[in-house]
């Protein structure tokens, strides 16, 4: 009866950081994907403000290509280094 009685006290603890962690991880990612939304949204104000004959050579330059390349490598960085901020209050 003690084994079980000491494996439910070890496994509790670990359930609950492990729900703390999803939750944080759904927080982060939320927040992320809220955060690019709006940067893309911003680029895209401003690449439809140019020029017909600039946004040609742009495009023709795969700078459209580029910058969904750095947009996802940003977005991807900052995830992670939230999602490692918050590793200190998971494990301890």
């Amino acid at each position: 009866m003690t084994i079980i009685a000491w494996l439910m006290a070890a496994i509790g603890p670990l359930v609950i950081r492990g729900f703390l962690a999803l939750g944080f991880t759904a927080v982060t990612f939320v927040g992320v994907s809220a955060v690019v939304a709006s940067l893309v949204t911003s680029a895209q104000g401003y690449w439809s403000a140019m020029p017909a004959g600039v946004l040609q050579l742009a495009t023709l330059s795969g700078i459209p290509t580029g910058l969904g390349m750095v947009f996802g490598a940003l977005a991807s960085l900052f995830a992670i280094r939230s999602a490692m901020g918050f590793k200190k209050y998971i494990l301890k």
